[in-house]
């Protein structure tokens, strides 16, 4: 047995009703919010919630299940705990504490088994995007009044009161890291490596319609399972076949549709990667104008110039690790999710998250 028990979580924000400042009216080309985003603190609230058995206020919580992925866990603790679906944003970090002092005030230390907690920031998914997330998440009802009696919205500056221990406190104050750096009025952008196809040597056929092999097409059910926590709004692919294979789960079970996109294919992109980097710059723009998460999914010879192509909007080293510049630069069928907010240099990535599928 570990002696770890994981567990995730999230910090979820809404605007706060009636409020001027609702997602729609939050431009991220509003220069005068870009240069103080910390403003935006005063105009969201926080979801908290008390567990009876502790006598306590947290953030929403809870261990992993098998064949569960950190994100995944996040995502239906929150439905569970809440009653909510959400979507995640920006990762903020993770505490880590004895497991004998879960829901004590004062900790002591202790040589036994340990609780290690992953947390994202979040926010609620909407409605009509929610409804289509249920097909892959399943359905949220509400929290079991044994393990959750009190769900609450509070304001920034309430949360810290109320919570009720000090690590809950710690990841407020990431939370509000983030805030500063502009994430509540961030886009996301995940960039989908194709799961694995048949090899080109065991295809008699055209490349461009060279299918993904029984693996592969497990690893593409499987991320079906983690791409759902990041909800992208609208998905894009390489119009060859295996990389419309990659996300044709996802598509199918939320019913949204894939655009293909020539210059993403292989040939396109090694006659003229120009007209990619211009497609690319072109989606960013639009999400960050519509502040929604697109979807691309598209090849290894691609990705090369496509990661340099992006390392120059990482303001940090710690963060252009995440693009390597050598080939493979990510393993077939997994995920990369970027966060993007618009600075004053232009459009600047905030955070990058790898998403793998588990395939059992």
């Amino acid at each position: 047995m570990s002696r770890t028990v994981e567990a995730a979580g999230a910090i979820v924000y809404r605007w706060k009703q009636g409020d001027e400042h609702i997602p729609t009216r939050v431009s991220t080309h509003n220069t005068q919010q870009n240069s103080n985003p910390r403003s935006l603190l005063d105009h969201i609230e926080l979801c908290l919630v008390h567990r009876p058995k502790y006598n306590d206020w947290s953030w929403p919580k809870g261990k992993l299940e098998a064949h569960e992925t950190h994100a995944q866990a996040a995502v239906r603790e929150v439905g569970e705990e809440t009653g909510h679906v959400i979507r995640l944003g920006p990762y903020l970090g993770d505490i880590e504490y004895p497991l004998n002092n879960e829901g004590k005030q004062k900790n002591a230390h202790g040589n036994g088994r340990r609780k290690h907690i992953s947390y994202w920031m979040a926010s609620l998914a909407g409605e009509d995007r929610a409804e289509r997330l249920r097909a892959v998440i399943g359905r949220v009802s509400s929290p079991d009044p044994g393990e959750v009696d009190q769900v609450t919205w509070v304001s920034v500056k309430k949360a810290r009161t109320k919570l009720t221990h000090a690590t809950d406190r710690q990841i407020l104050d990431l939370f509000v890291d983030r805030v500063e750096q502009g994430a509540l009025t961030a886009s996301s952008i995940i960039i989908v490596r194709h799961a694995k196809s048949i090899a080109r040597k065991e295809w008699s056929g055209n490349d461009a319609e060279r299918p993904l092999t029984p693996r592969g097409a497990a690893a593409a059910y499987a991320l079906n399972k983690q791409l759902v926590c990041w909800a992208p709004d609208e998905l894009f692919s390489s119009s060859w076949t295996r990389c419309v294979q990659t996300i044709r789960p996802y598509s199918a079970e939320t019913e949204q549709p894939i655009a293909t996109a020539d210059c993403l294919t292989e040939s396109a992109f090694a006659e003229n990667p120009a007209i990619a980097y211009a497609w690319l710059d072109a989606l960013i723009e639009d999400s960050l104008t519509q502040q929604t998460t697109k979807l691309v999914c598209m090849h290894r010879p691609v990705l090369g110039g496509i990661f340099e192509h992006l390392r120059s909007l990482c303001p940090t080293k710690s963060l252009r690790r995440f693009l390597p510049s050598r080939s493979p630069y990510m393993p077939t069928g997994t995920a990369l999710t970027l966060h993007i907010i618009e600075g004053e240099q232009g459009p600047t990535i905030i955070d990058i998250q790898k998403v793998g599928p588990i395939v059992y």
